[in-house]
This record gives C-alpha cells, sequence and structure tokens, in this order.
C-alpha cells in the first residue's frame, strides 16, 4: 500500500495541532487512525511482542477479532481499595487531553487504554513485580484486525517541550515493519518440566474438604479454591509463539498476553467480563462444569448431567443472581437468558448464561467494573467471608489470575474478560493457575479433577 498520504496527512495534523488543543501546560496525546496491510499479523505480533516494549494482545477468535498493543506513551499504575477510583480520575483527566484523528477510518469503538486489574487489591508476591494491581497503559500502535479490514493507530505523547518532531520518522519506521517478510520460528521446541505432584494434589484435596466443612457449617455458601502449579520454562518465545495461535484450538475463548518488563501473562479465558458498546452492556455467567465426552452420544449425555446437576445449577445460579442485582442499578432494562445453556469448549463445557442491559445516561463503566469485581464465579459467596477464607486457605498470591484483562475508549467502550486458565512466566519459571467452585455438596476428588483438566489446557499449549 502507499503509505506517503498516510504520513503526509500526520505530519500536517501535527503541524495544525493548536494551543487550544493542548491545555494542560502545552500537553496533549494525539491519536492518528489509519488503514494498514498487513502480510502475516501473527508473524508481525510475535516480532513486536518480543522487544522490550510494553505489550498486550487481545483476540475472540470466533469473532474474527484480534488486536496488539505495544509500546506505551501513557500509564496508569497504583494499588490498593481506592485503585478504580485512581484509574477514573486519571483517565477523566487524560480523556480531555486526548486528539482523535480517524484519517478516513470509521469512529467507532477501538483500543486506546489497555491493561489489566489484579485479583486482590495488593500484590504481596514478588513473582508479580511487574505488574501493578491496577496496571493500564495508552500503547504507541495498535493494529486490531476483523474479518474484512486492519487498521492501526498511533498514539504521540506531546509536551511542551515535544513537538512531535521524531514522531514522523517513528511512522515511517512502523510502515517499514509492516511491508517486511517477518520470520517466525514457531515450530521451533523447548524443553519444559511438569511432573505431577501427588502431595501437592492431596494437600489440595485437604483443602477442599475443609472448605466442604466451612460452607457445610454456614461460613460461606460458595467458594472458588484454586492451585498454583509451578513449571520450569527456560524460553518466552515458544510461549508467544503458541498463544498467538490459541485461538485456533480454543476458538469460543479470549485468547490474552500481556508483557511488562521481564514478566508475561497469558490466557485463553472463557469468560466474559464486561462488555460495553454505545450505551449497551454484556456479562457473562459461567459457574459450574463437566469434561467433553469422547463420542457424540457421550458428550451429549455428559451435558445433560450438567444441566441436572444440583450442585452445579446452584453454584451457577449464585452467580447469575449476583451479576444481575449489580447490573440492574445502572441499567434502565435488563435481560437475563430464562435458563442455563451449555458453552462448549474443547476440553470442558460449562453453565453459560448471557446478561444483557441498556445502561442509564451518565453510568460510569469503572464503577459498574468495581461492583463487579471479584465475581462468586471466581471467588465466592458471600464476597468478603470467602476471600479472608482464600487468602487464609491458598497461601498464595494470585496476581492478576481471577482478575480481569481488557481495553476501553474515551467514550465508555469496552471488553473485558476474567482472567482464566492463565498462566504467568518469569525469570524462567511459568506458573500456572486453575481453579474449581466449592459447594457444600462438593467430592474433593472431582474438583481436583476439574482442576487437572483446566490445568491441561494451558500444558497444551505448551506441546503445540
Amino acid at each position: 500500500m502507499k503509505t506517503e498520504p498516510i504520513v503526509d496527512t500526520f505530519s500536517e495534523i501535527l503541524q495544525g495541532i493548536t494551543p487550544a488543543q493542548k491545555p494542560d501546560e502545552g500537553n496533549c496525546i494525539l491519536s492518528y487512525r489509519f488503514p494498514v496491510k498487513v502480510r502475516n499479523f501473527r508473524h508481525l505480533a510475535h516480532q513486536l511482542i518480543r522487544s522490550d516494549n510494553p505489550a498486550f494482545y487481545f483476540e475472540k477468535h470466533e469473532e474474527n477479532y484480534r488486536f496488539l498493543a505495544v509500546g506505551s506513551v501513557h500509564r496508569i499504575r497504583s494499588a490498593g481499595e481506592g485503585r478504580f477510583e485512581d484509574l477514573e480520575q486519571e483517565v477523566s483527566r487524560g480523556n480531555s487531553l486526548i486528539v482523535h484523528n480517524f484519517n478516513g477510518t470509521p469512529d467507532e469503538p477501538f483500543p486506546l487504554y489497555v491493561g489489566s486489574m489484579s485479583f486482590y487489591a495488593h500484590h504481596g508476591d514478588v513473582s508479580w513485580k511487574d505488574f501493578y494491581p491496577s496496571d493500564w497503559f495508552i500503547p504507541e500502535f495498535v493494529i486490531a484486525k476483523t474479518a474484512g479490514k486492519v487498521v492501526a493507530s498511533f498514539q504521540v505523547n506531546l509536551s511542551g517541550q515535544n513537538d512531535g518532531g521524531d514522531s514522523v520518522g517513528k511512522l515511517k519506521e512502523f510502515f517499514a515493519r509492516l511491508e517486511q517478510e517477518h520470520y517466525h520460528n514457531g515450530n521451533k521446541r523447548y524443553a519444559y518440566r511438569y511432573e505431577k505432584n501427588s502431595e501437592e494434589q492431596e494437600l489440595w484435596k485437604n483443602k477442599a474438604a475443609n472448605v466442604i466443612n466451612a460452607i457445610r457449617q454456614g461460613e460461606v455458601n460458595k467458594l472458588v479454591l484454586s492451585r498454583r502449579v509451578k513449571f520450569n520454562v527456560p524460553e518466552a518465545e515458544h510461549i508467544i509463539g503458541a498463544i498467538l495461535k490459541a485461538g485456533g484450538k480454543f476458538p469460543n475463548s479470549y485468547i490474552f498476553m500481556m508483557r511488562s518488563n521481564d514478566s508475561l501473562f497469558i490466557g485463553m479465558s472463557p469468560e466474559k467480563f464486561v462488555s460495553s458498546q454505545r450505551g449497551k452492556i454484556h456479562c457473562q455467567a459461567i459457574a459450574g462444569s463437566i469434561v467433553r465426552g469422547d463420542t457424540l452420544e457421550e458428550d451429549e449425555s455428559l451435558g445433560d448431567e450438567l444441566l441436572k446437576s444440583k450442585k452445579n445449577r446452584e453454584e451457577h445460579r449464585v452467580v447469575v443472581n449476583h451479576i444481575s442485582s449489580i447490573l440492574e442499578k445502572y441499567c434502565t432494562q435488563l435481560t437475563i437468558d430464562p435458563d442455563p445453556a451449555l458453552k462448549k469448549m474443547s476440553y470442558i463445557q460449562h453453565l453459560y448464561t448471557g446478561i444483557s442491559g441498556e445502561l442509564s445516561p451518565g453510568v460510569s463503566l469503572f464503577r459498574i467494573l468495581e461492583d463487579l469485581h471479584p465475581t462468586p464465579a471466581v471467588g465466592g459467596y458471600p464476597l468478603e467471608p470467602a476471600l479472608k477464607m482464600i487468602q487464609n486457605i491458598e497461601q498464595y498470591d494470585r496476581g492478576l489470575y481471577t482478575g480481569f484483562l481488557g481495553w476501553f475508549d474515551t467514550d465508555g467502550n469496552g471488553d473485558f474478560c476474567v482472567a482464566l486458565r492463565s498462566a504467568l512466566h518469569v525469570n524462567n519459571t511459568m506458573y500456572a493457575f486453575v481453579g474449581s467452585g466449592i459447594m457444600g455438596d462438593s467430592n474433593p476428588a472431582d474438583e481436583l479433577e476439574e482442576t487437572e483438566i483446566k490445568l491441561n489446557a494451558i500444558i497444551s499449549l505448551l506441546d503445540s
């Protein structure tokens, strides 16, 4: 494609920015959007993620949508109970400084801020040193691919001392990278070591039994108990290549990856947390699980068993009631699927209920996110005693696991998934996280088996 007109237009926009567009001591952020052609999106993404810059990858394979964000021109990081309010205040202040130019591309919801929110408000483990409990940034470049097109955006932080003079050169370099033949050694195998630890498994089953007893004694109604499994994985390169190919293996999942310094967090989540677009909001309640069958008949029989399971239906009902009771506060109209359906993954099937609504005028997306997080699907119910019990029993920091990741723009549009089926790679080690919802009539051995099924999904990435 001819890139000179795009670069020339960008240069003219830089020169035409007026002092009125830079109200904060001569500062503003220019967001410039333009169509591009990419020879091989996955290979390009692999090359860009391997750089030292922050990176964020987000894919919904079924919708034929994916985007990669690299570099950072503005970062919002915080910790503590006020992290949602901190984010909202910083975004509100920053939005007034953003100058948009769509350069002929549609003015439609498009990633601007990307990042993550952890499960807990603080991190208590050095393994999460490269991620903050609230960690968001405006990327330097975003490349988004849909069924019919590829659109990119270039963000430039213009300060009183920086008039964007070197930005034209950066944009030219970006186009040069698009036109290169990107080498991707995605088939290279890397050694990793994982051995089942029977002692760890027995310890976890004992913990699950203690939780079941606590539920039967009325301390909580439900609790999600997780496992952290450690692998020796010397190289991150193969993990990056595998997650970029994972959409074909996990087609109805969110595929995500976030890189910060030497740490890489990846996952294949089945669960939408919140999506908001033009005044409409959508959530998913996913709770209750069973394996897939080896044959069509067996698979249908297992699905029917799940739909009729008292334990799983009750676990699912708790999540549906929690989400709907919160959204009712923010919506003029709320629609809830009348009965749970089956969401079939390649390795497991879940009970699923869709919840959607029309947002009341002036509702803050951040308030909704804060009120919903964490849902009983990843924590428990009632929430406060469940969280205290989780901290006492698990004895490790979940970090981003069972938090959420995603993107939002300046108009309250966004898309976020729950950080499930996920793993952290840092210092030649990978920590995989899996969990199971415990109820009063749960069986520890069955719950352990459920976590093993979920763990195998993560292990399959290393084998791909």
